[in-house]
């Protein structure tokens, strides 16, 4: 029996082993919002860390009374935590996609479920009435959003019964969109391609990348050779705001011109953290001289920003 506790009210639930559920040895990753958006806290009754309350007293309980071990969603940023939400959205073995808000990054990890050809597990809560696409045959649980707890236990056991149809309707563990449009083409994460090679293959390649990438930067005399990119920059601006929809504007703001500066030596900068008062910047192994790194430092302090960077060589300038 596992007991819980939320605005003042306890409640219990039975696990899955007190259930004669398999253990949770299953999977579920768990994509959903991570923070409230500001303009919506008011409709959530003030509650600023609203989707963290769904996922600790609803979505993750319901799972686990059906046997799943739950993988919550991780703060995205650096291409460590990207890449291990790619591998989740490729080996868990269930994704429930929690479609509230309409967040950016949940209907992008939906949408590489969905290629992918995995298993899929759709909720909203009853402020989000309607979805930016058709997926009418995909049955989509509703759950109350205002968590009351006199009525939690009863939206835990609905969510858990949605859940459990789910995987029963879906013994083969596909996508219910292949079954039924009868598609075959899948695609094949990054992740799948390299663990089928050999590990030092995978790592020799990775290491090509790598010198390829500062090799096209320099030339003969190992100066920085400026090949300006406007769109590459631009499209690297646009990947940086759906990675941090809620981001301030002053914010997506210095993003935006810190890949535009980089861009004039066609160098990127990947934002690794985003707060509300600091930016930090990975630049990887791109090459970012230091009076444009300082460009962009300046511009953040008179944006009453912190800018911090990770990674990368200067040309004048010790490795940061």
């Amino acid at each position: 029996m596992v007991a819980g506790r939320y605005r003042g009210m306890v409640f219990r639930t039975v696990s899955a082993l007190e259930a004669g559920l398999p253990s949770p040895d299953r999977k579920c990753f768990v994509a959903m919002p991570i923070s409230t958006p500001p303009d919506r806290v008011a409709a959530y009754e003030g509650d600023a860390d609203h989707f963290g309350h769904v996922l600790e007293y609803l979505i993750a309980p319901a799972l686990r009374e059906v046997g799943y071990q739950v993988i919550p969603p991780a703060t995205s940023g650096s291409t460590l935590i990207q890449a291990e939400i790619v591998k989740n959205l490729e080996h868990a073995d269930l994704v429930l996609c929690d479609l509230s808000t309409l967040n950016a990054n949940v209907m992008l990890e939906l949408g590489i479920r969905v290629a992918l050809d995995r298993s899929i597990c759709l909720i909203r809560d009853d402020q989000t009435t309607q979805l930016p696409f058709d997926m009418s045959i995909i049955n989509t649980y509703e759950y109350s959003s205002s968590l009351n707890p006199w009525k939690l236990r009863d939206e835990v056991e609905k969510l858990s019964a949605h859940i459990q149809a789910t995987r029963n309707s879906n013994p083969d563990n596909r996508n219910p969109l292949w079954r039924y449009f009868g598609l075959t083409q899948r695609a094949q994460s990054p992740v799948q391609q390299v663990e089928e090679k050999d590990p030092w293959q995978a790592k020799f390649e990775l290491l090509t990348k790598q010198v390829d990438a500062l090799v096209k930067q320099q030339d003969g005399s190992g100066a920085t050779r400026p090949t300006p990119d406007p769109a590459a920059a631009a499209e690297q601006a646009a990947q940086d705001e759906l990675a941090f929809p809620d981001a301030p504007p002053r914010v997506r703001d210095l993003l935006r011109e810190a890949a535009r500066i980089a861009g004039e030596v066609n160098a990127r900068v990947i934002p690794a953290e985003v707060h509300d008062d600091e930016v930090v910047l990975d630049l990887g192994v791109y090459v970012l001289g230091l009076s444009r790194r300082e460009d962009i430092i300046n511009l953040g302090h008179r944006m009453g920003l912190r800018v911090r960077f990770l990674g990368g060589q200067s040309p004048d300038s010790p490795a940061a």
